[in-house]
């Protein structure tokens, strides 16, 4: 690394430069670099003082907001590595991570937290300061220490110090965290300002979920290293392309980054020139190119928790493939994932047998680095992720099995040919089909499950859940159970009762066997229930739409469900959102629920 900075140390550094500049806002309230840097101080002597130590662990439940950057930035201050946990995550999800990881703090949002654990609580005001003495659990010491000497001593941080823990889903069906050491954070934050031209100048926007490596790695570290400004727009916004777009100007955003379905529900907006000049989007199948004669040029990226940053369709600038630069040859094609990123070392291998692949063919990806993770807190699938890089000349040096497909193009270009595993991603969640799975055979009545992801009419994939059962069990009671056990993005949109699940000669499931869900066509519809249809109907620009269509599975995605939310609470003269329409995507299902069903 050209020069190792804890990401702290580089923020604090651009206070000194420039104190009374805006660092962080969202809806409430703003900070200046100054006002960050002494809130993050505080917080994290007082995480010291009650007993958090050098690569402890101190999980983070909070929304995305100023309070989020002091708590993160806070807890690396400390020494400590930041569990960051999905706010809308159902809490026994959660737990289980809580579980593995053994936290010795907690930071939240809420006086009494949901989350159950056995460390002392430390609430934090969504204005980013602290709510008054921290609440201890049963056995956390009555009187915190004191250091004799005097003011706390903040511990020197290493490269390889624990910077936080990210949860990713598990291809065994358990919980498993990826562990991210501080290398990563400060050669993402120095390698973005440099290649995406991130000056003090620059303002950039949050939209991504806080409990994400994304956020940090990509968004909010490369903006506060450089002495940017970083917006976060309330949530209802982000769910809204159209006055997110407005919300954008009015702010002055120069460049962002948007998970594949938000971005491209952007770009096809009608866009006045504003002070935008970038968006980069990645984090799911990147479908569309975006206009040439849009404002600002949109570029795609790829990247996983375990290694970062890997490809950039922006690099180098001058070879840049983007809305604004692609031939009518690019175009033909989805967008490539870039070129090789500076600092990652790699190789595309025939995956069957670790030798590498012949130009132009198609191979598994393996890829090292200055932003390789530590590994995952199991030690034993470290090993079988992790491995030691023969050709490197640095010991030690290892490369991380991506189990995604790849080409390399004559032009140096990757482009993403899929997985080699049952592994998806979902609106940008990466789903691993064996924790749906045994999330499906938890419920009530289900004696078999399979999941699979399955292609819709919009071009992108939604899960199915295969259900066996031993007694009816409807789709309403199987959502209510699932949400209670995953995170929204990996409930299944559609559920197919089944005799038997197919299996192969060697009694495994057959996936390719597994039935596409076919829509159904009841009896025509009343009430509320035709209301939705109608709605569905208009919004998916379809003639018509049956009582048990699936929304998802027609073509609606987050963007869609949230405009669809917003029609049907003008046209039903009640409140319904966006998580209700993902979670009853059949006009019969949703108007069940918003019925009291």
């Amino acid at each position: 690394m050209e020069h190792f900075s804890p990401i702290h140390d580089t923020i604090a550094q651009r206070a000194a430069e420039a104190p009374d500049a805006v660092a962080v806002e969202d809806d409430i309230t703003s900070l200046t670099y100054r006002q960050l840097v002494d809130r993050t101080d505080d917080l994290a002597a007082e995480l010291i003082r009650r007993g958090v130590r050098r690569n402890d662990v101190v999980a983070v439940h909070m929304q995305r907001s100023c309070a989020l950057v002091v708590a993160l930035l806070a807890v690396s201050r400390a020494g400590a590595g930041s569990l960051m946990l999905d706010v809308d995550g159902p809490r026994r999800w959660l737990s289980r991570f809580i579980e593995v990881a053994g936290p010795v703090a907690l930071i939240t949002h809420e006086d009494k937290p949901a989350l159950s654990t056995e460390v002392a609580v430390i609430a934090v005001r969504p204005d980013a300061r602290s709510a008054g003495p921290a609440q201890c659990a049963p056995g956390c010491p009555s009187q915190p220490p004191v250091d004799d000497a005097g003011p706390v001593r903040f511990p020197r941080i290493g490269q390889e110090d624990l910077a936080c823990l990210v949860q990713t889903s598990g291809s065994t069906g358990e919980p498993k965290l990826v562990l991210v050491p501080h290398r990563t954070w400060s050669y993402a934050a120095q390698t973005q300002q440099r290649l995406h031209g991130i000056t003090a100048q620059d303002h950039g926007a949050w939209l991504f979920p806080a409990h994400t490596n994304v956020s940090v790695s990509v968004v909010i570290w490369p903006f506060l290293a450089a002495g940017a400004r970083l917006s976060i727009p309330a949530p209802k916004i982000v769910a809204a392309p159209e006055e997110l777009a407005v919300w954008i100007r009015e702010r002055g955003v120069t460049q962002f980054f948007a998970v594949a379905p938000l971005a491209e529900a952007m770009a096809r907006l009608e866009w006045p020139r504003s002070a935008l000049r970038l968006m980069l989007t990645g984090s799911d199948r990147v479908r569309e190119w975006g206009r040439y004669d849009l404002p600002f040029e949109v570029g795609n990226w790829y990247g996983a928790n375990e290694v970062n940053i890997v490809t950039s369709s922006v690099i180098p600038w001058d070879k840049r493939v983007t809305s604004a630069t692609a031939t009518e040859a690019d175009r033909s094609g989805p967008p490539p994932i870039g070129r090789i990123w500076p600092g990652v070392t790699w190789r595309v291998v025939d995956p069957a047998t670790d030798e590498p692949v012949s130009p132009g063919a198609i191979g598994e990806l393996l890829v090292g680095g200055e932003q390789i993770a530590i590994g995952y807190v199991s030690a034993r699938r470290t090993a079988e992720k992790f491995l030691p890089d023969p050709q490197a000349s640095t010991p030690g040096a290892r490369l991380y099995r991506t189990g995604d497909l790849v080409r390399v193009r004559p032009d140096g270009l990757l482009e993403h040919r899929g997985r080699i595993d049952e592994q998806v991603k979902i609106n940008g969640v990466r789903v691993e089909m064996a924790d749906v799975e045994r999330a499906l055979l938890a419920c009530p009545g289900v004696r078999e499950a399979a999941a699979a992801a399955v292609d819709t009419a919009s071009g992108r994939q939604q899960l199915v859940g295969y259900v066996v059962t031993d007694r009816a069990v409807t789709d309403g009671v199987l959502r209510a159970a699932l949400v209670e056990l995953l995170p929204a993005a990996m409930v299944p949109a559609a559920f197919i009762r089944l005799l038997r699940l197919p299996r192969n000669r060697g009694d495994k499931l057959d996936r390719l066997a597994l039935p596409h869900p076919d829509t159904v066509v009841p009896s025509p519809a009343t009430g509320a229930t035709a209301v939705v249809e109608a709605v569905f109907a208009e919004l998916l620009k379809v003639e018509s739409v049956a009582p048990g269509d699936n929304f998802l599975l027609l073509g609606g995605d987050s963007m869609l469900a949230a405009r669809a939310a917003r029609e049907l609470s003008r046209r039903l003269g009640q409140s319904v959102s966006a998580k209700e329409v993902l979670l009853h995507p059949t006009p019969v299902e949703l108007a069940g629920r918003l019925n009291g069903g």
